[in-house]
């Protein structure tokens, strides 16, 4: 099942292309390739950071179980697009620093700008930081008002708003804003021409990470929903971190319990066999000539005394019937 979803996704995008070879739709798959990089990419970054960071241990990001995280992907394509939208109609060509021409082949890009680089780029990083910080907030309202899930909480930062977002954190979005605008964009601007010269052939890949996406959304929406009843039912919220830790903890016992458990079996089992020698010898004497009979199962515990019993009621049951 998983894979004809990657094939029927993959072969959907190339009979798109061959439907409408038009620069727009090329413009949405690259958008597409986008978001897969950067919702890799912060996923790495997340988890780096929580590992030696925020919570000194290794957990996973987020409410999906893969490698991506969709706030970095939307982030990413924001990026992006913010970026181009600076240097063709901001910026002017002649202020573009000498590097930008070395990944990108300016003559190639319609530039109508006529503002400086520097103040283009001050404009950009602020409109990155106020875009980035609207996107937290809504994913952060989205999961807490209409699921009751927490997915981050900023509670503990000064000016925080709900716990959702954070003016530090707003901060740090506008420097990888910065980053990304003056040393990045050149190198992905470039990758996006490689992707669109070699769509056809990438299209698996597009196919394969939307698939694999798609099905671990809606696994992921599954449970937090199943969360939701129980959230409502309790009337509380839900620290998704929280809630991992604990799973894993729950876990961890339980494995080591299993452990512990078959420890003291391989501990006992000298024991347990010593037992089971004397039951049988204890039982062996019962018996004629000190053997234990082996005809039927229905005779194996049987003593004498028993035996002699059982063989009576038969042949009262027999008498019975004859007559």
């Amino acid at each position: 099942m998983f894979a004809n979803n990657i094939k029927t996704i993959s072969t959907l995008l190339i009979s798109l292309l061959e439907i409408s070879n038009t620069s727009f739709l090329y413009y949405f798959l690259s958008y597409i390739y986008l978001f897969m990089i950067g919702s890799m990419i912060g996923y790495i970054l997340e988890v780096l950071f929580r590992r030696f960071v925020s919570m000194k241990r290794w957990i996973n990001p987020g409410f999906l179980k893969g490698p991506y995280l969709p706030l970095y992907g939307f982030g990413t394509c924001i990026l992006y697009f913010l970026s181009d939208l600076g240097i063709r109609y901001i910026s002017s060509l002649s202020s573009l620093p000498s590097y930008y021409s070395f990944f990108i082949n300016l003559s190639n890009i319609e530039i109508n700008g006529n503002l400086n680089f520097y103040i283009t780029s001050l404009i950009i990083i602020l409109i990155i930081g106020i875009s980035m910080t609207l996107i937290e907030l809504i994913a952060g309202i989205i999961f807490i008002k209409g699921l009751h899930i927490k997915l981050w909480d900023y509670s503990s930062l000064k000016g925080n708003y709900k716990g959702i977002i954070a003016p530090l954190f707003s901060f740090i979005w506008m420097m990888i804003g910065a980053l990304y605008f003056f040393f990045i964009h050149p190198l992905i601007y470039e990758m996006i021409n490689i992707f669109n010269n070699h769509l056809l052939g990438l299209t698996f890949i597009l196919g394969l990470f939307s698939a694999t996406f798609l099905i671990d959304f809606y696994n992921s929406m599954k449970l937090s929903l199943s969360l939701n009843k129980e959230a409502k039912a309790k009337n509380i919220l839900i620290d998704f971190e929280k809630l991992k830790l604990n799973a894993k903890k729950y876990k961890l016992k339980a494995k080591r319990i299993e452990e512990i458990k078959k420890i003291l079996d391989e501990a006992s089992q000298p024991l347990k066999e010593k037992i089971t020698k004397f039951h049988n010898e204890a039982r062996r004497h019962l018996y004629i000539n000190n053997e234990i009979p082996t005809k039927s199962a229905k005779e194996i515990d049987e003593t004498p005394r028993m035996k002699k019993e059982r063989l009576e009621k038969e042949n009262k049951n027999e008498n019975i019937n004859s007559k």
